[in-house]
């Protein structure tokens, strides 16, 4: 599958409604360079990927970040 899209003055592009749909875009997506690629990945959020635990899992996930920071400071 590939589309030629206009890029706007902006930097503005307008993802094509099949690809949109295919792959649930809604409001956010992800821009990542890889090299001499530029690849557009669908955002997710923490509450979509863990469902219905989300909310229990941002907590947890926060506090893993929390210690991992906490560790990288400390070197350890």
């Amino acid at each position: 599958m590939r589309f030629v899209v206009k890029v706007s003055r902006r930097g503005q592009v307008v993802i094509p409604a099949e690809i949109r749909r295919r792959f649930n875009i809604r409001d956010r997506v992800v821009i990542r360079v890889d090299g001499e690629v530029i690849k557009v990945i669908p955002f997710t959020s923490l509450e979509e990927l863990f469902g219905v635990d989300g909310d229990v899992m941002k907590v947890v996930a926060r506090e893993i970040v929390e210690e991992r920071v906490g560790e990288v400071k400390h070197g350890i």
